[in-house]
């Protein structure tokens, strides 16, 4: 009997009395059969080698086969890029899955991602547990080769948009499953990066630039992952960049409920060469060395964005900018022994930054641009267009705060240049060093700056005061002072402003500037010794300003030229130039000292300014009174104060003035030696001596030949209104007239006048060039030039006025 007959028997319904009896018998016939045949040692032995083998074929064979199937359609329909699996192996038995050789090509057929192999160990616990536990997985040479393209759109981004497009968006999220790893490993993965640049300061700036970024020997371990919230797990990462660079973390992960890293985190010799074409985002310079190196604990997380905790350093950093290639900015090292940064808190706080081998370079260029400015990238127009997006805001971010404890700065040197002068100019200062204390964005205490370096060969330059780093138009006071500087050396600062180069000297300049909201105070003091001046040269900005005059009027018996220059001005002011300030005060200083010279020579002794530059003298006479005499010896001890100045004497005289007191001199000469034609000596005969008067009478008639003498003293006599012998004459006041009339009779000549304007001169050089005065002058300091006439005189007095100039010796 078959089985299907058998049961079709039993299965017949009973129409007699006894068919129930037959039916009950039948099913008891059924278990039996069901006991002997189906539920026998033997069957289950069947039925299991059969479930044996099926499993085992669709665990070798048919699970790989329906992984790749299923994984390389989807990716096919589903993303629309090209996925290649070299093999898949299972081991039904083990539970384990190793996937060889995978490869998924991106829409433009770029790799996108793959690995040499993945092996993964499924846990049997996974059944009992109800969560996926895996013993192992690991991948060994993975590869990531993610893109950002100039529209900011990256590889990775773009297939997870694809992805949550073929989703259905209304569905609510799968709740995550129950997953544990015992131990997660990646060995020698890949990470490469490309980005595409705009490069704003290069002439082609619409073509991105592509740049690599490529982490390499990337080596993963996670241990004991659970994916529940709060739990963390030790993780282990290290790589190597391909372009220098080691980067390091071992702390932990976590996932849920927001991922989180906390742990040590290292870098050690990063090239920050591999950051160039970012810094040519901002300024058109290139970075040719530095490598950064650091080392602290780091944290990442929802309530801390990110936060680092170490040491830092940046090592050999050079920045080379302008088409020659020249240097900009670098040092040797840079270092801290703790730098913390909480974005949360938006803080960055230092310990002292140890700067060694400071190197910057300052150049302004004929345009009167500067190189630090021509760096600056220029963005394109279409950013501005960015604040009209509707979509922005107008809220401003918090200020980050920045804490520097110190800046210690050792064996620095800076370059400068300037040539936008008429004559190219360069110096620098090396061996810089000094301290910079606390710089803090978040306290109104400013910053105290103490440094010293060496000025070219032999000068010296120190800076002392306080700055307030982040507003330094509200609290500023700097002294600065440089000491022996060579004056040749800048000669172009001199041509543009005066129109001659330096031929010798050396310079001293303390410069005291005070800010105190916005006013800019300063008290600067120039020392000049033994300046000498060059030759003339051309320029349009130079001020006409007599300089070899200032110079000797400013410079002492030691060759000294001391200036107070006060400087001031409102820096807020979009006018305020710093250098057009200088500038004046300086002009300004040798201005006053050029238009008011005896007003400073009199400052020098302590005499009245007004004086010092005029000698008096009375009507015809050329001796110094006792007063004049005095102020000449205070000229000539200013003089001896200032021995590159000479002075210039021009003799002066008035016909109105100084005529009548020679022609009164010449009619008493003419007394004179008429009476020792006559055998009377008089020393100083008188023209209306009553003992004189025939002599007069004859001087008178000689030059007046036609005069009638009866007649004249006939109007000087009166009639006697009482009888008495005769009439009575006015002796005295006929002697007075013909006296006047012989006087007005002389003749002045231009000759004499110039000989009495010529012996007022000579008289005061004699007193300056006194060879017995303790403060007598060379004799070739004073000159003599052509006597000088004057149209009138007011007073009693006529002045000679004092010039002085340069000794050309």
């Amino acid at each position: 009997m078959t089985l299907d007959t058998g049961i079709s028997t039993l299965c017949k319904p009973a129409h007699a009395n006894g068919r129930g009896l037959m039916h009950k018998g039948s099913v008891r016939q059924f278990g039996g059969y069901l006991r002997t045949r189906w539920a026998s040692p033997r069957r289950i032995r069947f039925w299991l080698l059969v479930l044996i083998v099926l499993y085992t074929l669709l665990g070798f064979f048919g699970l790989p086969w329906i992984i790749q199937y299923l994984a390389v359609t989807t990716a096919q329909e589903d993303l629309g890029r090209e996925l290649r699996i070299e093999a898949i192996q299972a081991n039904p038995y083990s539970l384990t899955l190793r996937i060889d050789g995978v490869e998924l090509d991106d829409i433009d057929n770029r790799q996108l991602l793959g690995w040499n192999r993945l092996f993964i160990d499924l846990a049997w616990s996974s059944v009992v547990n109800r969560a996926w536990t895996f013993k192992t997985i690991r991948f060994d040479q993975p590869i990531i080769q993610e893109e950002r393209f100039a529209s900011g759109e990256t590889r990775l981004s773009r297939l997870a948009a694809e992805q949550s497009d073929n989703g259905r968006s209304d569905d609510e999220p799968a709740p995550l499953p129950a997953l544990r790893i015992n131990d997660l490993r990646v060995e020698d993965g890949v990470l490469r990066f490309a980005d595409n640049l705009q490069d704003a300061t290069a002439a082609t700036a619409d073509h991105p630039k592509r740049v690599t970024l490529e982490l390499q020997d990337v080596g993963l371990s996670v241990k004991q992952f659970e994916l529940q919230k709060g739990t963390r797990s030790p993780l282990r990462l290290e790589g190597q960049l391909s372009g220098g660079g080691m980067l390091a973390f071992d702390g932990t992960l976590q996932l849920l409920p927001t991922p989180g890293l906390e742990g040590s985190a290292r870098i050690d010799e990063l090239s920050l060469v591999q950051a160039a074409p970012y810094l040519r985002q901002f300024a058109d310079v290139r970075l040719v060395g530095g490598t950064l190196d650091l080392s602290g604990q780091m944290q990442t997380d929802a309530q801390q964005p990110f936060a680092f905790q170490g040491s830092a350093a940046v090592e050999a950093l050079s920045i080379r900018a302008g088409p020659d290639d020249e240097p900009l900015i670098g040092w040797q090292s840079l270092r801290t022994e703790r730098l913390g940064l909480r974005l949360k808190d938006r803080q960055l706080e230092t310990d002292p930054i140890f700067i060694d081998g400071l190197s910057g370079r300052v150049v302004i260029y004929e345009d009167q641009t500067t190189n630090f400015g021509q760096i600056i990238a220029q963005r394109p127009s279409a950013d501005a267009e960015d604040y009209s997006d509707p979509g922005r805001t107008d809220e401003e971010a918090a200020p980050f705060g920045i804490i520097i404890e110190a800046i210690d700065l050792t064996d620095g040197a800076l370059r400068f240049a300037d040539y936008s002068l008429p004559l190219p100019f360069s110096t620098s200062i090396h061996t810089l060093g000094g301290q910079i204390s606390t710089l803090s964005s978040t306290s109104a205490e400013p910053a105290r700056i103490k440094l010293e370096g060496q000025v070219a060969e032999y000068g010296l330059a120190r800076v002392d005061g306080t700055v307030d780093a982040w507003h330094p138009t509200r609290a500023t006071n700097l002294q600065l002072s440089f000491s022996n500087l060579q004056i040749p050396e800048y000669s172009p600062y001199t041509v543009d402003f005066a129109g001659r180069k330096i031929a010798g000297g050396t310079m001293d300049l303390d410069l005291d500037y005070t800010v105190k909201d916005k006013q800019l105070d300063g008290q600067n003091n120039l020392v000049l010794h033994d300046l000498k001046l060059g030759e003339k040269m051309a320029s349009s900005d130079a001020m006409d300003l007599p300089l070899d005059l200032a110079i000797a009027l400013l410079q002492d018996s030691e060759g000294v030229i001391d200036l107070d220059l006060p400087v001031t001005g409102n820096v807020a002011d979009p006018e305020f130039d710093f250098n057009q300030v200088i500038r004046q005060a300086l002009g300004n200083a040798i201005t006053s000292v050029i238009e008011a010279p005896f007003s400073f020579l009199a400052s020098l002794v302590g005499a009245d300014s007004e004086d010092l530059g005029q000698v008096e003298f009375l009507q015809g006479r050329a001796d110094l009174l006792p007063p004049q005499r005095e102020r000449v010896a205070k000229l000539r001890e200013a003089l001896n104060q200032r021995p590159a100045l000479a002075v210039e004497l021009a003799g002066p005289f008035s016909r109105t003035f100084d005529g009548p007191a020679l022609q009164r001199e010449k009619a008493t000469q003419t007394l004179r030696r008429r009476l020792a034609e006559a055998g009377r000596e008089a020393a100083d005969p008188s023209l209306t001596a009553e003992s004189n008067q025939g002599v007069l009478e004859q001087m008178f008639t000689t030059y007046y030949p036609q005069a009638d003498l009866q007649e004249i003293r006939a109007r000087f006599t009166e009639t006697q209104d009482e009888p008495s012998d005769g009439t009575g004459l006015d002796a005295l006041a006929y002697r007075n007239h013909l006296a006047e009339r012989v006087i007005a009779a002389q003749s002045v000549t231009d000759a004499e006048l110039e000989a009495i304007a010529n012996a007022r001169a000579s008289a005061v050089r004699d007193t300056l060039v006194d060879p017995t005065a303790n403060t007598s002058i060379a004799a070739d300091r004073v000159r003599l030039p052509d006597p000088k006439e004057i149209d009138s005189v007011d007073g009693e007095r006529i002045a000679m006025e004092v010039g002085v100039t340069a000794d050309s010796d």
